[in-house]
């Protein structure tokens, strides 16, 4: 097993490892499966490669980690709701996942942790740990925050690496849409240190 920067070419299989287990958020607001391929398709290739790393076993991509010094902003993602849906696919996004508005919280100056997923089969293998490592060595001033579900098992893959909840916000339209009763906000200070 080895992590090494994304390649163009891992972009189709990081897509299947997210999408092999699709998250309540996914299926709740996501007008369709199909369109939320096309969506990180479109989304992740005007992120770039270097955004990326990827967890590789024997050239099979089984995890993946997304970080960015900037959040994904309103243009990007209208694109990539375009090239998911068709022309209407903002208009789709946002009334299929307007309950998602309410939790959303904004993410502090710094190394963001978009997204870290691992391919369902090979959950708790410790791939997921050997992505984060790579995540906060490569954070400059070594702080780095996220945002997740409340409910999200991976809090505690988090946790074990110096995260810790620093905002949590809840309501009620969100958790109707999703059973969570909100999202929260997971910052890892400079100062941390991981077991």
């Amino acid at each position: 097993m080895k992590i090494r920067p994304a390649e163009e070419r891992d972009l189709d299989a990081m897509v299947e490892v997210m999408l092999a287990e699709p998250s309540v958020e996914q299926v709740a607001f996501m007008p369709s499966l199909a369109g939320a391929r096309r969506f990180a398709r479109a989304l992740w290739s005007n992120a770039g490669p270097e955004d990326f790393i990827v967890a590789d076993d024997d050239g099979e991509v089984v995890g993946f980690a997304w970080c960015s010094q900037t959040s994904v902003g309103l243009r990007e993602g209208a694109r990539a709701a375009v090239a998911g849906w068709g022309l209407l696919g903002p208009i789709r996004l946002v009334i299929k996942g307007w309950p998602r508005q309410f939790v959303e919280i904004p993410m502090p100056p710094g190394l963001k942790l978009i997204e870290l997923q691992v391919d369902p089969s090979r959950r708790g293998s410790g791939i997921g740990s050997m992505l984060l490592e790579h995540v906060i060595a490569a954070a400059d001033d070594g702080s780095l925050s996220l945002t997740t579900r409340s409910d999200n098992p991976a809090q505690r893959l988090y946790e074990r690496h110096g995260f810790a909840i620093a905002a949590h916000k809840s309501h009620r339209f969100f958790q109707r849409r999703t059973g969570a009763d909100g999202r929260i906000l997971m910052v890892r200070p400079a100062s941390s240190t991981s077991s």
